[in-house]
């Protein structure tokens, strides 16, 4: 603090100004709130419940165009700029999605990326580059949606969606030497069913423009959002399935059930927050203004307006 000087006494409006005013990577930024108590304490932490990506369409383009600008937005540090680069050596694909397991530190971290449409990427602080894998799917035009890291037990994993609702799971290497390998959550389409309970079978193939995984209560859950306008549409047992524009349905697993996803109609009065970070499960009284069972996000499409639905109403 002492070798500082005049520099650790910055007007704290002044240090907020510097740090927007270069346009500093998010490595950069993190790196000045830890010189000393009072630039932490002047610059807000860029870890909000919601966080959003700009300049880049993912559901339109597959790799940031030469020139391209992309930059994630924090709600409670209240700035953008943070420049979001192509993961790999000579990879031209952008990273859409980056997880952490729990309670990461400089020394001690592991993270998980999507960095294409069938491509992950993991990283953890003793390695000297991201190993990238493939990500064999069943269906010709699927592609990675979201992911969500599981620390429970003690044994680190990542559950992946597609945009048709399967699911695959990344065992994260507890050594160098163990492969990492990338696995069908469920290993079988037969014996009693298909993945989803009707109509949403259906549905898994409709709703392909926001899908997102999450864990609340000890149990998987994925959140389907209809990102285009209202529509209905029949279903191979003469019914018919039909979405208002940003209505949401939530589906848990059940693995000895078949079929083994199906639509719940509340959270236990749970609430979720879902962005590009890991997603939030919260209840009512562990935050101000947090209703149960809601689903958070922000809409991109409507100039980043933070959403909610309500699944009861």
């Amino acid at each position: 603090m002492e070798s500082m000087g005049l520099w650790a006494v910055l007007p704290p409006d002044l240090l907020r100004f510097i740090s927007d005013g270069f346009g500093l990577p998010l490595e950069s930024y993190s790196s000045i709130r830890g010189v000393c108590t009072a630039w932490r304490s002047a610059l807000p932490a860029a870890a909000p419940l919601l966080l959003t990506v700009s300049g880049f369409d993912a559901l339109r383009h597959r790799q940031i165009e030469p020139g391209q600008v992309v930059s994630a937005s924090f709600l409670a540090a209240g700035r953008s700029g943070f420049h979001l680069f192509p993961l790999g050596d000579g990879d031209d694909e952008p990273v859409l999605k980056v997880v952490f397991a729990p309670n990461p530190t400089a020394a001690d971290y592991t993270s998980v990326a999507i960095c294409g449409p069938r491509r992950l990427a993991y990283a953890r602080a003793r390695d000297m580059r991201w190993t990238v894998m493939d990500v064999a799917m069943a269906e010709q035009g699927d592609r990675l949606a979201d992911l969500v890291y599981d620390a429970g037990g003690g044994k680190g994993k990542v559950y992946c969606v597609t945009a048709h609702g399967d699911v695959h799971v990344f065992h994260v290497p507890g050594c160098q030497r163990r492969r990492p390998r990338v696995a069908p959550l469920h290993a079988s389409r037969a014996g009693g069913g298909g993945l989803f309970a009707p109509p949403y079978d259906t549905a898994s193939k409709l709703l392909t423009g926001a899908k997102s995984i999450f864990l609340s209560g000890g149990g998987l859950h994925q959140a389907w959002r209809n990102t285009t306008i209202a529509f209905s549409a029949m279903t191979p047992g003469g019914g018919r399935f039909s979405m208002a524009k940003d209505e949401i349905v939530v589906l848990k697993y059940d693995p000895e059930r078949r079929p083994c996803w199906d639509a719940v109609a509340d959270l236990e009065g749970r609430s979720v927050f879902l962005g590009k970070n890991k997603p939030l499960v919260l209840r009512p009284q562990d935050a101000s203004g947090v209703r149960p069972n809601c689903v958070y996000w922000i809409d991109e499409r409507s100039g980043f307006q933070p959403m909610v639905f309500d699944m009861a109403t």
